[in-house]
């Protein structure tokens, strides 16, 4: 497994956008924090009543404003096409990474030794799957940044029906190799390009390569989907709209009563 300690990302210089770009204030959630499982703290958003369900996990800044408009958005186009809910467990617990300790190494450092350490909320992780595995009929993984590294780390084991990341940090060869289940893959252009390219050709490989997606997002810079998404600039917004469109299409289809396997 790739260092706790990296992350967003180092190879890559950092985008030239402020960081975290959104400011609260501007956006009206339409989903509601709920005690869920062991998590006391949970968004909820999508319809009362589906048939499926997908955890998302965040990125290091946690419940920030671009990241709930992007499951909103998300939640909104499922219903069209297959109803989904999607619950973000705050995995952090109230404890997110400051946003003016940003570019701070050594205290992100010390917050991949503690809150976000992976070795202890991955386990959470896949527990509170495995909870939703008995009221739904297939339940999904989407992470982003570090919450990307969760979710294929997740996907080695047989416990989500299928995943999703968008610009995942601390990504390594073996991430492609240990794939289980199906996975969509979109990062960034700030992302290593070899690791990139590995995992892309691995897909193709997996038995179940039909049901994998892939596009290299490579005129926007990391955390574009999530916290560090500038939505002032058209060419961000014009890819935050285009991948929680794409995000929809995929769990729809690759969760579709006919590929149900759960």
């Amino acid at each position: 497994m790739a260092s706790d300690t990296v992350c967003c990302p180092p190879q890559a210089p950092r985008p030239k956008v402020a960081h975290p770009v959104a400011q609260k204030g501007g956006y009206e959630p339409l989903g509601t924090y709920e005690k869920v499982g062991d998590f006391e703290k949970v968004y909820v958003t999508g319809p009362e009543k589906a048939d499926h369900a997908i955890v998302i996990i965040y990125d290091i800044f946690g419940f920030w404003e671009t990241s709930l408009r992007g499951w909103d958005l998300l939640a909104n186009h499922l219903n069209l096409l297959i109803p989904h809910k999607l619950y973000a467990p705050d995995v952090f617990r109230g404890k997110p990474f400051p946003p003016d300790k940003d570019g701070d190494k050594d205290e992100l450092k010390k917050f991949f030794e503690t809150t976000a350490k992976i070795s202890d909320r991955l386990p959470e992780v896949i527990k509170f799957g495995e909870q939703l595995k008995k009221e739904f009929k297939t339940v999904s993984i989407l992470g982003y940044c570090w919450g990307g590294k969760i979710c294929l780390l997740s996907l080695a084991k047989d416990v989500f029906h299928s995943g999703a990341t968008c610009h995942p940090a601390m990504i390594a060869n073996e991430d492609g190799d240990n794939l289980a289940r199906p996975f969509a893959f979109y990062p960034s252009k700030d992302e290593p390009g070899d690791v990139v390219k590995y995992i892309a050709a691995k897909l193709k490989e997996k038995p179940f390569a039909k049901e994998c997606d892939y596009v290299l997002y490579d005129t926007v810079h990391h955390g574009w989907a999530a916290a560090r998404a500038d939505l002032s600039n058209p060419e961000n917004r014009k890819q935050f709209d285009d991948v929680y469109q794409r995000l929809a299409d995929y769990f729809a289809r690759v969760n579709a009563p006919r590929r149900s396997r759960m």
